[in-house]
């Protein structure tokens, strides 16, 4: 017979599900007011929204302190690859160095050589955010490094789960194995869609190379990741609801929550491992 969660459970996956969704919508939200598509890399964006869905904590204070672009002004924007810098101008007119002054040759060389290479993700101070890929802390560097091969496993799941539940596939008599393949294929297709389009506006470089690069980086994050998810979808089908609960309630999508919460964490380690190696760009 099917699980039917008590009225509790259900209240309680329902709060943590809606909470999540509501910080997902903030973000989007908020990126769409500071018209973050100007400063913000493209893929960022979906990445900073769709890991709200299960890691929204982590993923709201990473996207304040080291994501979220200025607010419009009355000047010029200078874009940059993962997040914004802020203008080399006052609003009042463009600032040119002084052939004469050698401290503003200098200066001037010194932004040129920071513009050149701040490309895993910072900001400068100004406008109230921080700060250079060289400046951001580790911490935060794998972060948002997991959250492109989160974003991936999340759509993914999401696609696969419900692909195999419409079609009733088993193996055994169970779904749980058919949801390891599908949700696994469709976690590394979106994974390396997410990482691709992570290099190649970094690297400038479009094409089959690059598209080696992002599955060459993003397999082994994935496949952590899904070690963390697919251990606690074992954990939570057979031993908690001994295969009873349906893939069709709210608690069953607050387990799989847990569980890609779970998955970030268990992909930690491994991207650290990627980015110290340099197999994985800090931004990626």
């Amino acid at each position: 017979m099917a699980y039917t969660p008590p009225l509790a459970l259900t209240i309680v996956s329902s709060i943590s599900i809606g909470v999540a969704a509501i910080f997902s919508a903030w973000i989007l939200f908020d990126i769409i007011v500071r018209r973050g598509w100007r400063s913000m890399m493209a893929i960022m964006i979906p990445v900073y929204v769709i890991n709200a869905l299960y890691l929204w904590p982590i993923t709201v204070w990473t996207y304040l302190k080291y994501g979220r672009p200025v607010k419009p002004k009355q000047r010029e924007s200078v874009p940059s690859h993962c997040a914004h810098h802020p203008p080399h101008a006052a609003a009042g007119g463009e600032e040119k160095a002084d052939p004469a002054d050698p401290e503003s040759q200098d200066s001037d060389a010194s932004e040129g050589h920071h513009e050149g290479h701040q490309t895993a993700g910072g900001h400068s101070k100004e406008g109230g955010h921080q700060h250079s890929s060289s400046e951001r802390p580790m911490f935060a560097t794998i972060t948002v490094a997991v959250c492109h091969c989160g974003a991936g496993c999340v759509l993914g799941d999401i696609v696969g789960e419900w692909l195999v539940y419409g079609t009733g596939a088993t193996i055994n008599g169970r779904m749980l194995w058919v949801e390891y393949l599908v949700d696994f294929g469709f976690a590394i297709a979106f994974g390396i869609f997410f990482q691709y389009f992570s290099i190649a506006p970094m690297a400038g470089e479009y094409g089959p190379k690059t598209l080696y690069r992002a599955a060459k980086a993003d397999f082994l994050s994935l496949t952590f990741f899904e070690i963390g998810l697919f251990g606690w979808m074992a954990i939570f089908q057979i031993a908690i609801f001994n295969w009873r609960i349906e893939m069709n309630t709210v608690t069953y999508w607050w387990m799989m929550q847990i569980g890609m919460f779970l998955g970030h964490w268990t992909a930690f380690p491994i991207n650290w491992w990627l980015i110290k190696a340099n197999i994985k760009e800090p931004c990626a």
